[in-house]
């Protein structure tokens, strides 16, 4: 019965994935490097007006859809931890591209 039990929890933690162990090792390293993690999400709110303030208002008949967009983005990244991981990959990649 206690190898049954053993089996069914390494068959859990492997089930898991990869994703989930590549954010368990971020979330270790971004526990050590909390202040430059704060900062950048600081960085990425003031984007975020850079956009509201300089793309929107190009595209008036779109605004609404322009300012709902990262709403939506935001609430499937919540869900969905794989589509967080790539989004925050392709941010990083952006950011040291520009």
């Amino acid at each position: 019965m206690a190898d049954e039990i053993k089996e069914a929890e390494s068959a859990v933690g492997h089930a898991l994935g990869r994703v989930d162990s590549l954010f368990d090792k971020f979330s270790s390293y971004l526990s050590d490097r909390i202040s430059t993690f704060v900062a950048f999400l600081f960085v990425l709110i003031s984007l975020g007006g850079f956009y509201g303030y300089f793309i929107v208002p190009r595209f008036p008949e779109l605004s609404i859809y322009l300012l709902i967009a990262p709403l939506g983005i935001a609430l499937i990244a919540y869900y969905n931890r794989t589509f967080a991981t790539i989004m925050f990959l392709g941010i990083l990649a952006l950011t040291f591209i520009l």
